[in-house]
């Protein structure tokens, strides 16, 4: 009833689940180890990376094309790819595309930094929630983009928003609702998370959209993202307290200051080989597919917060009720994710028709049937 198929050029959602886990253990350790109250400094620092990623890789590879062809043959892929490489869209509106993609990822790292601020309430809630992500993106093609949602998927979307509606009615009845923690806190802390999914669907759906309907190069796209959320960071930063930094240059040793800043230089490099692939992985791939590398170590991260006593705590003890309702709810929104990717084929009411893998086998025995027939007749004929 089960089967697993396995996709080409996994290599690149791979190399991207590699370098986040890398990333975010780094950022882990900064925060308790120097304490980032103010985390602005990420912001500018993953933009910088990723403008930087976008801008060496994209020159890399016209430097590679334009070394590999000869004269004629730069012009004869000149003309191909001026009648290939059509776009849909003008100039103005590709530019108000990147710019909005740009502001989403800017909002929602805003987001995704600032929401676990909030004291005795779950830090996990963020990444437990993941599966927004793909609910959002599979809406957005629906849509926008007028892509079907097959019947595998739209099982598959059922199952992740009734996992959802499970872990939210979970933290109303676990969560200790008191004078430092209201029902109004909770919902803020919901709704910023939901905020902070939507935007990175929506930025990741608007990325798609560029590459396929205007064929947009991803690291060009990706340079100009950076470049805005730069832009964004700074007047952002305005706001911010700078004498923070200040006073933790003050506090510091000259030895641990200048490991703060290896870090931190090394944090930008992940963050430009993070969304390197990160691009790659929703051109080859899809949106969908990406959101799924976001939470597929749930479990595992689910597991060590618990382990440490960090998480699913209540009256600052372990409630092993609302940690293994979570971890197994986690499983099973991966399960889902799976199943919706078609990285899981279920062979029950139908639910593999639509698979890419059956199409294809249907359409490859209908060619062989077509083969033999026409095998059959010639033999026929020379009879």
């Amino acid at each position: 009833m089960i089967k697993f198929a396995l996709r080409r050029n996994l290599i690149y959602p791979l190399q991207l689940l590699i370098f986040k886990t890398i990333r975010d253990v780094e950022e882990d350790l900064l925060g308790r180890f120097y304490d980032f109250d103010y985390p602005l400094i990420l912001v500018v620092l993953m933009f910088i990376g990723e403008g930087l990623a976008g801008l060496i890789i994209y020159l890399y590879q016209k430097k590679i094309t334009s070394k590999k062809q000869s004269p004629l043959d730069k012009r004869l892929s000149s003309i191909i790819l001026e009648r290939k490489l059509k776009t849909i869209d003008g100039s103005c509106k590709i530019m108000f595309l990147i710019f909005c993609a740009g502001l989403m990822d800017f909002v929602q790292f805003v987001l995704s930094l600032y929401t676990p601020k909030f004291k005795n309430i779950s830090s996990s809630i963020g990444s437990r929630l993941g599966g927004f992500l793909t609910i959002v993106d599979a809406l957005y093609y629906y849509f926008v983009l007028r892509f079907p949602i097959l019947r595998h998927q739209f099982v598959s979307l059922c199952g992740i928003g009734f996992c959802l509606i499970i872990i939210i009615i979970t933290e109303f009845i676990f969560q200790e609702v008191n004078i430092s923690i209201s029902y109004f806190k909770l919902f803020i802390l919901y709704l910023l998370t939901f905020i902070q999914k939507f935007c990175r669907a929506m930025m990741d759906s608007t990325e798609k959209y560029l590459f396929e309907y205007n064929n947009i190069n991803p690291f060009y796209g990706l340079l100009y993202e950076g470049l805005i959320g730069v832009i964004l960071s700074l007047i952002y930063g305005i706001f911010e307290n700078p004498i923070y930094y200040i006073r933790m240059y003050q506090k510091t040793s000259t030895k641990q200051f200048s490991i703060l800043i290896v870090l931190l230089i090394f944090y930008m490099i992940l963050s430009g080989l993070k969304n390197s692939f990160r691009v790659q992985t929703i051109k080859i791939f899809s949106p969908m597919t990406k959101t799924f590398i976001d939470y597929v170590l749930n479990p595992l991260y689910l597991t060590i917060y618990f382990a440490i006593n960090e998480d699913f705590l209540t009256k600052r003890k372990k409630n092993y009720a609302y940690f293994f309702i979570n971890f197994f709810l986690a499983f099973f929104i991966i399960f889902f994710c799976l199943i919706y990717n078609e990285f899981i084929i279920i062979y029950y009411c139908g639910l593999e028709r639509d698979t890419y893998l059956e199409v294809s086998n249907r359409g490859n025995l209908i060619d062989k049937n077509i083969y033999e027939f026409f095998e059959l007749d010639d033999l026929e004929e020379d009879e």
